[in-house]
């Protein structure tokens, strides 16, 4: 399979979840560099060298410039197989759309995606990697295909036991990527006094209220299903995807990211 970049240019604009101002994107079509975010002139990396936070959203910077909140962008990459791609940001935080992966993955398909000449490279883990971390934890093991187990559980009636499993075969936009970000009403207050869920509103966002849901959900497991959806924009930052079983138990951004730092200091034992 070769290499993928866009056909053309795709533009988003909207409000940032975090943020709550205004910001706009334009994708453009590269024949090289992997993916790479462009502010004020900065190129940065789309790779987890560039990591530069994952409390509730992932983070890259370089050189004083960041850009925030690029994991549903990055994981619509992953589901249109795009390589290489220039990402123009215009403002502090990728929009957040619906809150979901969706609609930058309709906007790619609307343009479409060119083939490049290089072959795509394959990434198999060769070995098993667990990280822990008070009560939650993560693993990923050898394995011949991409599975990705999860399980997620809050003190919440519907979110008590949330589980799914992803075998790399189901319909990743359909079933995944159109599953948007999820919260509680309860924690806004705390949320915004730290800078984060400004932007946040129903129509971004799954809102959870004290024993039901603010906004309809569109799957009754809505929520895991974004769970995997973020992780796999996470493991983009060391594209191609490891290939291998997961499993998480109550994750989020900063236990995926532990344990794709571990995916990656482990490289040599990786086979291609």
């Amino acid at each position: 399979m070769k290499e993928r970049t866009l056909k053309d240019n795709v533009r988003f604009s909207g409000v940032g979840v975090h943020t709550g101002r205004e910001s706009k994107v334009v994708l453009e079509p590269a024949e090289a560099d992997g993916i790479v975010f462009l502010k004020n002139g900065v190129e940065i990396s789309g790779t987890l060298d560039n990591l530069r936070s994952c409390e509730r959203e992932v983070s890259l910077s370089k050189n004083g410039e960041e850009v925030r909140s690029v994991e549903h962008l990055m994981s619509a990459f992953y589901a249109c197989g795009i390589d290489h791609v220039k990402v123009n940001v215009e403002g502090d935080e990728i929009p957040a759309l619906d809150g979901s992966a969706y609609p930058f993955i309709s906007g790619i398909e609307k343009v479409g995606v060119e083939e490049l000449t290089k072959e795509k490279k394959i990434f198999y883990i060769n070995n098993n990697i667990t990280v822990e971390a008070k009560g939650c934890f993560a693993y990923c093991n050898p394995f011949k295909n991409l599975k990705i187990h999860y399980v997620i559980s809050y003190d919440h009636p519907l979110l008590r036991h949330q589980e799914y499993v992803f075998n790399g075969k189901s319909n990743f936009k359909e079933d995944i990527a159109i599953c948007r970000t999820f919260g509680f009403l309860s924690w806004k207050e705390k949320l915004n006094r730290k800078g984060f869920a400004l932007g946040a509103s129903e129509e971004n966002t799954l809102v959870y209220t004290e024993d039901g849901l603010l906004n309809e959900d569109r799957f009754p497991d809505e929520a895991v299903k974004h769970k995997i959806a973020d992780l796999m924009g996470e493991l983009y930052l060391i594209k191609p995807v490891p290939i291998g079983e997961y499993f998480v138990f109550r994750g989020g951004h900063s236990l995926h990211l532990r344990l794709i730092k571990e995916i990656k200091r482990s490289r040599d034992e990786i086979r291609y």
